[in-house]
């Protein structure tokens, strides 16, 4: 039998029931919160940071000293998001769109959904799909190209379509909303950035995409650009080239029209 909770995402309209059952951990833990809440202006989530208040006090909901501050140390440090905009009723956004995208918005990988309640009150009940929602650390692609971005990894969208098509990057771990929303686990997103790799110098580039001459770097530079492949650090030196992964470069070089299905360039 599917699972259902009472939400109201629109303004000005009635209540609809949504399948819970339909929806990814994070999404669910979202719903089950807001209806929790039914009716709870404004609109607010409570996320666990992991940390208790004593760990993290300025973010605690009282300040001061004394006996309520020790009694409150080892509470859990729950913060109040809030940047959660309702529907128009003319929407054509479903509940279960709405759901799941906000639900990767607070934030994104690392805080829980825990309940939904006014900042000024206390957390009486957990949402059911708490622990589930804590395990969901799934990014939509937009976030794992940051997710990567901050790992050392940039790449634009066009050069993290083509890797995982020639299945040297990873695929969505799971989708959301049927096929409309594929979603990256962190872990796997550690995995690729931490893969033991090769990095060239953009001479090196130059020779493995077979340009020579004294404008074969420059030329090499334009093509990895068109790729959408950034520099992934720089050898030592003052003078010290750009440097490259190998083994996007290959995977990239691969894929170019007319170059045929190349079996050696995928991942280990």
């Amino acid at each position: 039998m599917p699972t259902y909770a009472t939400v109201r995402l629109r303004n000005f309209t009635e209540p609809v029931d949504v399948d819970l059952d339909t929806l990814t951990p994070k999404a669910r833990a979202l719903a089950e919160a807001i209806s929790m809440s039914f009716d709870h202006q404004p609109l607010g989530v409570l996320c666990d940071t992991g940390r208790t208040k004593g760990d993290n006090p300025h973010h605690a909901y009282w300040h001061g000293t004394g006996p309520k501050a020790d009694a409150i140390a080892d509470e859990p440090d729950l913060r109040f998001m809030t940047n959660l905009e309702l529907l128009h009723a003319g929407s054509s956004t479903s509940e279960a769109e709405w759901l799941e995208y906000n639900a990767r918005q607070i934030p994104y990988y690392a805080w829980p959904i825990a309940g939904a309640r006014s900042r000024m009150e206390p957390l009486e009940e957990r949402v059911p799909s708490a622990e589930a929602a804590r395990e969901d650390r799934c990014l939509t692609a937009e976030q794992a190209q940051r997710y990567l971005a901050d790992l050392g990894v940039s790449l634009t969208k066009d050069a993290w379509t083509t890797l995982q098509r020639v299945e040297h990057a990873p695929r969505p771990y799971r989708y959301a909303l049927g096929e409309m929303m594929p979603l990256w686990h962190a872990d796997q997103l550690d995995a690729y950035a931490q893969r033991p790799h090769e990095r060239w110098t953009i001479s090196r580039v130059a020779e493995e995409l077979g340009y020579t001459g004294p404008s074969a770097t420059g030329t090499a530079r334009k093509q990895l650009h068109r790729w959408g492949l950034a520099a992934s650090g720089r050898a030592a030196g003052r003078g010290g080239e750009s440097l490259y992964a190998a083994d996007q470069v290959r995977a990239l070089h691969g894929a170019r029209p007319g170059r045929g299905r190349r079996t050696d360039l995928t991942s280990p």
